[in-house]
């Protein structure tokens, strides 16, 4: 399991002003997961898993390196590892 704090970026559908729209900041948002995998472009983890059949995962979400704020290994006792 892994725990990633990540700045999210969003839409807002509502008309809004020039001066507003040039403060809007990325959303903080922490995710618990399943590490499926890493590679170069980001993380990959799946919010669950299958008993009988462990190839396969549902709810994956894909992060970019660039959104990663903090990201953290979570171990057995409770504990967590800093990635």
């Amino acid at each position: 399991m892994v725990e990633i704090v990540w700045l999210d970026a969003h839409v807002t559908t509502d008309s809004t002003t020039i001066r507003k729209a040039a403060k809007i900041k990325p959303i903080r948002t922490k995710t618990l997961g399943y590490l499926i995998a890493e590679n170069d472009d980001g993380v990959v983890i799946a919010s669950d898993t299958y008993e009988k059949n462990p190839k396969e995962g549902g709810i994956v979400n894909f992060i970019p390196w660039g959104m990663v704020a903090e990201y953290w290994e979570l171990v057995e006792d409770g504990q967590k590892t800093q990635k």
